[in-house]
């Protein structure tokens, strides 16, 4: 199986192209769309990825691990050693934030390449196809949705062999 990536602006294109490759025989489950912005559920009836730039994830992370940090403090508090509350908050703290961080770097690691894109709104749609099926599925959603930049096997949008 070979992954072909798409990147489109608007979901209701996305929606269709699913549609689409439902109708060519490409199961739900060979295809997600990938975005930084939370999507609806049921928006798209394929599996979503909801990609997370490292600031965000950091920020998230630390933010749940002091949260769970606040029962060890509470019980630190109410034995008298108040001295223990802000190292155990900060503790938490890193913690969350360095385990956030990286996992959504392993999540995002397949779409590194077009991160910068996803942050500004373009959604990408990943899909798993037999490897003699590439070109065909490529040219045909190349011929039907012109606006739709279709990136090929390479999530960087590069050729296997760019010529001189």
């Amino acid at each position: 199986m070979t992954t072909i990536y798409l990147k489109a602006r608007q979901g209701a294109i996305i929606s269709q192209i699913i549609d689409e490759l439902l109708l060519d025989g490409i199961a739900l489950d060979q295809m997600r769309v990938h975005a930084a912005h939370k999507l609806h559920k049921g928006e798209f009836a394929v599996a979503c990825v909801r990609h997370r730039s490292l600031a965000r994830a950091l920020g998230e992370g630390a933010a749940m691990g002091a949260l769970f940090a606040t029962p060890v403090v509470v019980a630190a508090l109410l034995a008298g050693a108040a001295m223990l509350a802000l190292p155990v908050i900060l503790l938490g703290a890193g913690i969350g934030g360095i385990f956030a961080a990286l996992h959504a770097r392993l999540l995002d690691k397949e779409i590194a390449p077009q991160a910068n894109a996803l942050d500004r709104g373009a959604l990408l749609l990943a899909i798993e196809v037999a490897h003699a099926n590439v070109g065909a599925i490529q040219d045909r959603i190349k011929e039907r949705h012109p606006e739709v930049i279709v990136l090929g096997a390479d999530p960087a949008g590069t050729p296997p062999f760019p010529s001189a």
